[in-house]
C-alpha cells in the first residue's frame, strides 16, 4: 500500500515540474526571443591611408536571445543630427557627422536566416573626401560616421546598450624608413662582406609595393667595390611590417683613400603612390682599414694662426706634430688668454699639387686628455686665399690620451690644393680655443 502512495507522489512531482518549466517560459515576453546587437559599440577609429584607396569597413550584428535559432530582422541606418547631438551631450564629447559624400553604407536591410549567428554589413570611407573634409576643418569637433541598429518588426529586439557605433576616420600618410639609420661593415680582413638591409612600415602592410634604394651621388666607392643584390629594390609584402632583406655587398677592390669611409644610401622611389619616403639617407660605415694614398708631411707644409711658443721643453711647436715622435706635441696658443680669442685656432697644409680626396688621422697628446679636438671644420682651397667648406665633424672623436683618430675620407667635386683644420670645440672645461695632438697624418689622392 505505502509503496503505491509514493509511486503516486512521484508522479505527481514531476507533472508539476513540467508545468512550473512551462510557466517560467511563458513569463519571457516573445520580443526577446531574438536580440540584435552590434560586436562593438561606441567610437572606433578607423585608418585610412593617403594612398588613393578607400577604406572599407566591417560591421559585424550579432543575433542573440531566448531563441537563438529563429529568422531574424534589423535595420542599420545613420544617427539623425539631433540624436548625434542628444548623444553627444550624454557621454561629453563633441561629434559633428561626415557628410554623405564621404562614405558608402552596404546592406542596411539586414536579414538572419534562422542558421545564421552574425551578418557583416561593409561601409567604404572615401579617403580623399575625407582628408578634405579634415584638413579644411579647425572645429574642435570630432567627425565621425554615426550608425545605430533599429528595428525592423515588432518581434525582433535591439540591445539598447550596442546599438550605435562611431567610426571616427583618421588619415594616416604611410611613412617607410629603415630598420637602423646606419651600419658598419670592415672589409679590412678580407675581400668581400654583405650587409643586410631592410626598411620598416610603423603598421603591417595591406599592400605589396616597392622600394628603389641606391648609392648616393658623389660617393667615394665605384659601383665594383658597392652594388646591391636585386637591383637595389626593396620588397614590402601585404601582412608584414618588415621589409624582404636586401644584399648590400662590399668589394676590397681598386682605390682607397685614408682608412675608412662613409656611403649615404637613400630610397629614390616607391612603386606605391603617396608612400612618403625617409628624408636622410642610410649611412653605411666602410672600414678598409690601411694607410692608403698617405702624403708625407713636412713642417714646411704646416702653417697655424696660432702656435705656442711657450710651452717649454720642446713642447707647443707646430712640427711636433709630422717628427713621428708621439712623445711630443704641438699646442695651439694658451698664453695671454690665447684659449679665449674670439676667433677659432687652426692649422693649415700646403700639399703642393692638386687632390679630389682627403682623409686624415691624429694621435691625442700623451699627457693631456682636455685638448683634444672634439670639433673641427675642414676646408679646401685652390690658391690659400679662398676656402670653400667640405666636411664638418661633430662626433666620434676620442678623450683619452694616446689614441689615433681616423676621420672619413670626403671627395670634393673641385680639385684643391690647401687644407685648413678650424678646432671648434675642445673638452677643456675653461678654455675652449685651445687644442693639442702629438701625430698628424695626411692623406688624399
Amino acid at each position: 500500500m505505502n509503496r503505491k502512495i509514493h509511486i503516486a507522489l512521484g508522479v505527481l512531482g514531476v507533472l508539476t515540474l513540467f508545468s512550473c518549466e512551462k510557466k517560467y517560459d511563458d513569463l519571457i515576453p516573445p520580443q526577446y526571443n531574438t536580440i540584435l546587437l552590434l560586436k562593438e559599440e561606441g567610437e572606433r577609429s578607423v585608418t585610412l591611408y593617403s594612398t588613393g584607396e578607400d577604406a572599407e569597413y566591417d560591421l559585424t550584428i550579432l543575433k542573440s536571445g531566448n531563441a537563438p535559432d529563429a529568422s531574424a530582422q534589423v535595420k542599420l541606418q545613420v544617427m539623425s543630427d539631433t540624436e548625434l547631438e542628444f548623444y553627444s551631450q550624454a557621454i561629453g564629447r563633441k561629434y559633428k557627422a561626415l557628410p554623405a559624400s564621404t562614405y558608402q553604407l552596404g546592406e542596411q536591410d539586414i536579414a538572419f536566416a534562422s542558421s545564421e549567428k552574425y551578418k557583416k554589413s561593409k561601409v567604404q570611407l572615401k579617403t580623399n573626401a575625407i582628408k578634405q573634409l579634415l584638413d579644411g576643418s579647425n572645429s574642435d569637433y570630432n567627425y565621425v560616421l554615426p550608425l545605430e541598429l533599429v528595428k525592423a518588426n515588432s518581434k525582433d529586439s535591439v540591445n539598447a546598450d550596442k546599438k550605435i557605433v562611431l567610426l571616427k576616420p583618421e588619415v594616416v600618410i604611410p611613412v617607410v624608413n629603415y630598420s637602423s639609420n646606419a651600419a658598419s661593415v670592415n672589409i679590412s680582413t678580407t675581400d668581400l662582406v654583405s650587409y643586410n638591409f631592410t626598411m620598416t612600415l610603423p603598421f603591417v602592410s595591406p599592400w605589396d609595393f616597392e622600394c628603389q634604394v641606391a648609392v648616393s651621388e658623389n660617393t667615394l666607392l665605384t659601383s665594383d667595390q658597392i652594388f646591391f643584390e636585386n637591383g637595389g629594390k626593396v620588397i614590402f609584402k601585404r601582412g608584414r611590417s618588415v621589409s624582404e632583406p636586401v644584399s648590400i655587398k662590399v668589394a676590397k677592390v681598386g682605390d682607397f683613400v685614408g682608412n675608412k669611409a662613409i656611403v649615404p644610401i637613400k630610397v629614390i622611389s616607391s612603386t606605391k603612390s603617396g608612400i612618403q619616403l625617409p628624408e636622410t639617407s642610410f649611412y653605411l660605415e666602410v672600414i678598409y682599414g690601411g694607410e692608403h694614398y698617405k702624403i708625407n708631411v713636412s713642417a714646411s707644409m704646416l702653417s697655424t694662426n696660432e702656435e705656442e711658443l711657450y710651452e717649454g721643453g720642446g713642447q707647443g711647436f707646430l712640427r711636433n706634430m709630422v717628427d713621428g715622435n708621439p712623445e711630443t706635441y704641438f699646442h695651439s696658443r694658451w698664453n695671454s688668454s690665447g684659449g679665449h680669442t674670439s676667433h677659432y685656432h687652426y692649422f693649415s697644409v700646403d700639399v703642393g699639387r692638386q687632390i679630389t680626396q682627403t682623409a686624415f688621422s691624429f694621435v691625442t697628446r700623451h699627457n693631456n686628455s682636455i685638448t683634444i679636438p672634439q670639433e673641427i671644420m675642414v676646408y679646401v682651397s685652390q690658391d690659400g686665399n679662398n676656402w670653400t667648406e667640405l666636411q664638418h665633424i661633430t662626433e666620434g672623436f676620442p678623450t683619452q690620451s694616446r689614441v689615433t683618430y681616423h676621420s672619413y675620407t670626403v671627395k670634393s667635386e673641385q680639385s684643391f690644393r690647401y687644407i685648413r683644420y678650424e678646432v671648434r670645440r675642445n673638452n677643456h672645461p675653461n678654455q675652449p680655443r685651445l687644442f693639442a695632438l702629438a701625430e698628424f697624418t695626411l692623406y688624399g689622392k
